[in-house]
């Protein structure tokens, strides 16, 4: 995956349910050589991410429910470590005890941790949405008590997502809040895509994506961060029936995503063809009769190319409910670490002071970095 500029970087909603914000408070901000992000005194020695504490133990057998910043990818979990730790000392983790990592389209990485066990709710490889449920709030690995370490990472570098007197810009918050205080829980707007033409079954669309614009990065499905030009077409049949929509005639590397719906967010993926040397690309699908789905043709590292789209139908296929239903077959998911040694994968340093001693450790750099060179493509 490449990295983009801060035109397209995101910015984030606090990661904390909609219920649970006034009920959060924040225990240590980043620290910045003595100070944190406002010149202020909440801060530790060392501290790389912002603590936010949610009423101890009480706050915590209640429930303070932990969600995405931003939309992304779930590159790693972890889950089961004992999570009533008051000793800053902990095993598990690496020091985060029961973690969550996401990256977004915009190359970040971010880091949920501390969270009470067996509450991870998404496994590696997950698309997850801004306010997708991860977790919930703990005391695991290099813990002192309940709350939320969340950190930023840009080339597996710590950043401080607030800005202020003693921190560098930008704010990476979309509602950043004063100083002693926590974030807005409001979601980034992402424009919708904006479909140029109406297909149905049998019609064809040639021409070039070079006629389009640049605003969405990244569509699901697929975690590819895109800079190229863009198009999008409604797709809608009369039947409920399988669909395949085809590209065709290609010269350069554009690829094909199915969308439920306009949103462009990354979420609401269908399907997606992403082959860095084919002329041709499809996707296929069980449509709903009259539902407006949304293709679009985006260009990886800013190609552009012409091509035909085409959509075939094949009739009309039975519905849920004309049979008896089918039994549960989806497989129960696994929120360990992917079998990776979670010490080797994030290595912390113990710290006594504050709430959690994850402050000083090169967590997750080497894997990150790998991760961003090799990730694009086949």
């Amino acid at each position: 995956m490449i990295l983009v500029g801060l035109a397209l970087a995101q910015d984030y909603r606090f990661p904390v349910a909609d219920d649970d914000i006034s009920s959060m408070y924040p225990t240590a901000y980043k620290d910045h050589s003595g100070v944190d992000w406002a010149c202020g005194s909440i801060r530790y020695s060392g501290h790389n991410g912002s603590d936010f504490g949610g009423g101890g133990f009480d706050g915590m057998e209640e429930g303070r429910t932990i969600v995405a910043a931003a939309p992304g990818t779930v590159l790693y979990t972890n889950d089961g470590e004992f999570d009533e730790c008051t000793t800053g000392d902990c095993d598990g983790g690496g020091g985060f005890g029961n973690y969550v990592v996401i990256e977004h389209p915009d190359g970040k990485v971010t880091y949920y941790a501390h969270l009470k066990q067996w509450s991870v709710a998404v496994g590696a490889g997950d698309s997850v949405a801004c306010g997708t449920v991860l977790g919930e709030m703990g005391s695991s690995g290099y813990s002192t008590g309940p709350h939320l370490h969340f950190e930023v990472r840009v080339d597996s570098v710590a950043h401080d997502p607030f800005y202020g007197d003693c921190s560098s810009p930008p704010s990476y918050w979309v509602s950043q809040g004063s100083h002693g205080s926590v974030p807005g829980g409001v979601c980034e707007d992402v424009p919708e895509c904006s479909p140029t033409s109406r297909l149905t079954c049998g019609d064809t669309w040639s021409g070039s994506n070079a006629s389009g614009d640049a605003e969405h990065m990244a569509y699901g499905c697929e975690d590819w961060t895109y800079t190229g030009k863009e198009l999008a077409f409604e797709v809608v049949t009369g039947l409920s029936e399988d669909v395949t929509v085809r590209m065709t005639g290609l010269s350069a590397d554009l690829d094909l995503y199915v969308l439920e719906d306009a949103a462009c967010d990354g979420s609401g993926c269908l399907g997606s063809s992403s082959e860095s040397d084919a002329s041709d690309e499809s996707v296929a699908w069980s449509a709903s009769a009259d539902h407006v789905y949304v293709a679009v043709v985006d260009g990886w590292e800013d190609a552009q190319s012409d091509f035909t789209l085409s959509v075939e139908c094949v009739g009309e296929v039975e519905q849920p409910g004309d049979s008896d239903p089918p039994g549960d077959s989806d497989p129960e998911r696994d929120t360990a670490d992917d079998g990776r040694d979670p010490k080797n994968l994030m290595p912390g340093e113990r710290t006594p002071l504050g709430g959690c001693g994850c402050s000083s450790g090169a967590i997750g750099a080497s894997w990150i970095l790998a991760l961003l060179w090799v990730r694009r493509r086949r």
